[in-house]
């Protein structure tokens, strides 16, 4: 019997949760990249083929509680988790083994849990990456180079943990020349489809006692960084960037925003969830209704 595998989001969290299992348990261990809305179809066939093989599965950053927890409750199955709508459906699983708790990012969680059961100690650059990834994961970004380790992270083609763990396999200490280059490039592209976007707006949408201004957009990518873009342009409280390509809205919210966007989402969109203030779903019945709240905006971006 094999000893463990891993199933991690497909996010720059996800990578650092794996990252934390090299750093502190040990080198090469077996993985699989998932999103969330594609993990009961890939795990089930996986699980009924090589389940049995390995003495436990870890699976990491993935709030899997919506569509798939009776998949998942196993006795070799460990899950860990930060997401918030995830930590509200821990007590649900009986036989796998939980540390679920909302935490601004999955990667600290995992490094404070082995900083507490391992002796070992990480080098300043192995600490250095855990707080750009967290810097980033909570979207707090008081480090300035947790934006651009993102760009790095999805710029990446294929096995982007590979390609991870090859230029920061050892921590951060800055970026390779290659690096460097593709965060321009993909600085300058964003400048350019910033100045094409058609943007709509819903001024008053009333969710509960409040009322919010929606802001959304067309794009299939730089998600997060138009998202962010809009709501400061428009001074909305939240931004919805749909991806006809892919079929997913992703919904990110200002600062000063109280909606939750987890629960949002989860009522909202078809394998919808997600963080306080970053979320998404599938497209469905639900949204298209909302979208009808919408119409174009006047002020231009960049006026």
């Amino acid at each position: 019997m094999n000893d463990i595998f891993i199933f991690t989001d497909c996010d720059l969290d996800g990578a650092g949760s794996y990252l934390m299992f090299e750093w502190f348990i040990k080198k090469n261990i077996p993985y699989k990249i998932i999103r969330v809305n594609d993990f009961k179809q890939i795990f089930a066939p996986w699980y009924e083929e090589n389940g049995s093989k390995y003495k436990q599965i870890y699976i990491l950053d993935l709030d899997v509680s919506q569509e798939s927890q009776e998949l998942v409750d196993k006795k070799n199955v460990t899950i860990i988790d930060h997401h918030k709508t995830h930590a509200n459906n821990k007590d649900n699983y009986k036989n796998a083994t939980t540390i679920i708790k909302e935490y601004s990012s999955c990667t600290k969680l995992i490094y404070n849990l082995f900083t507490k059961k391992t002796n070992k100690k990480l080098s300043a650059e192995q600490k250095m990456m855990v707080l750009h990834i967290d810097d980033y994961d909570s979207y707090e970004l008081k480090l300035p180079q947790s934006y651009d380790i993102n760009i790095v992270y999805w710029n990446y083609q294929g096995d982007r943990i590979s390609h991870f763990l090859n230029d920061f396999g050892n921590g951060f200490n800055g970026f390779s020349a290659k690096n460097a280059s593709a965060i321009k490039f993909y600085k300058n592209k964003f400048k350019s489809i910033i100045n094409k976007l058609d943007v709509h707006h819903a001024p008053k949408v009333p969710i509960g006692k409040n009322t919010y201004k929606f802001v959304s957009v067309f794009a299939e990518s730089h998600i997060n960084e138009i998202a962010d873009h809009i709501i400061k342009n428009y001074k909305a409280d939240v931004g919805f960037v749909v991806n006809l390509k892919t079929n997913k809205v992703s919904i990110r919210k200002s600062k000063e925003c109280e909606l939750d966007l987890g629960a949002f989402s989860s009522k909202l969109f078809d394998a919808g969830g997600g963080h306080e203030y970053a979320a998404g779903g599938l497209i469905n019945e639900k949204f298209l209704q909302l979208s009808k709240l919408f119409s174009p905006a006047r002020i231009k971006i960049g006026s």
